[in-house]
């Protein structure tokens, strides 16, 4: 498949150093954390998924060098994704938006606390955001977003043509699952795109080039870390979809046992004819 012009620009402009070598496994953050200069670094897991997500995305969305409106990615970050999403779709408005803590942790500790990974320092979690994607004119003010509350009274219903969200199904409640999927329903046009990113079960089963145990054991570390944390399965997410109005359209192999979700909105005018004619 031949990428859009503006879609390999973004691809090109990329320095090569930027993007570690991809992964075989997930993995957890390391426990020490080197010291820094800077007001945030990406992770490396971040930059190795971020150009494979990107290219899985192309293929799936509209024309990127055409298709206009406004997207929300749920959990950026420290920015790292949209850094290749925003040039890569120049005629979409984007907003960053991230859980903020009442509680702030230390760079050792944010992960165990907060399922956050990247580092942060001298300014606020949204700051932080705004900093690292200052330089691209359709990226909107970050903005703050609990996925385990009533999250999308501040938006316009209907209003969007896309969200996505990266690995942060794992790292939080399955209330939260709940919650994206909820928010995705309400907020998407008829037609618009859910994409979900990270590591997922499917039919119960954990996947992957070693047959799944790599999955296991980064589900075991998640649940020792946190209780309320876990490997979701697709079947699961797909029940939750359906109930929100969002048909599952599929998923896409990704590196380091990985898939990538996509869901779709349905118009309410099948959606009443499914409810007549079932």
């Amino acid at each position: 498949m031949r990428l859009p012009i503006v879609a390999m620009a973004a691809l090109s402009a990329i320095p090569e150093q930027s993007t570690p070598p991809l992964s075989t496994t997930n993995e957890l953050p390391e426990k020490s954390t080197p010291p820094i200069t800077v007001a945030q670094t990406h992770h490396p897991s971040a930059l190795r998924n971020r150009i494979p997500v990107l290219k899985a995305i192309l293929k799936l969305l509209p024309d990127s060098d055409r298709w206009a409106g406004d997207a929300l990615e749920v959990a950026s970050g420290t920015g790292a994704l949209l850094e290749v999403l925003a040039p890569a779709y120049p005629q979409l408005s984007w907003l960053p938006s991230e859980y903020v803590p009442a509680e702030t942790a230390s760079p050792e500790e944010q992960w165990a606390k907060h399922g956050k990974i990247g580092l942060r320092s001298g300014l606020d979690e949204l700051a932080n955001i705004d900093l690292s994607l200052q330089a691209f004119k359709n990226v909107k003010p970050a903005r703050s977003v609990d996925l385990s509350l009533e999250w999308t009274k501040s938006f316009n219903s209907n209003s969007l043509s896309l969200v996505v969200c990266s690995n942060t199904l794992h790292i939080t409640p399955w209330a939260c699952s709940g919650g994206l999927f909820k928010g995705a329903g309400d907020l998407l046009e008829d037609g618009g795109h859910l994409i979900v990113y990270g590591p997922f079960k499917l039919h119960g089963e954990f996947v992957g080039e070693d047959g799944g145990a790599g999955n296991e054991k980064f589900d075991a570390k998640l649940r020792s870390t946190n209780d309320a944390w876990g490997i979701r399965d697709v079947d699961d997410l797909v029940e939750l979809a359906a109930d929100r109005g969002l048909a599952y359209r599929g998923k896409t192999k990704m590196p380091a046992n990985n898939y990538l979700l996509h869901f779709q909105k349905i118009s309410s005018t099948l959606r009443m004819l499914a409810c007549i004619y079932p």
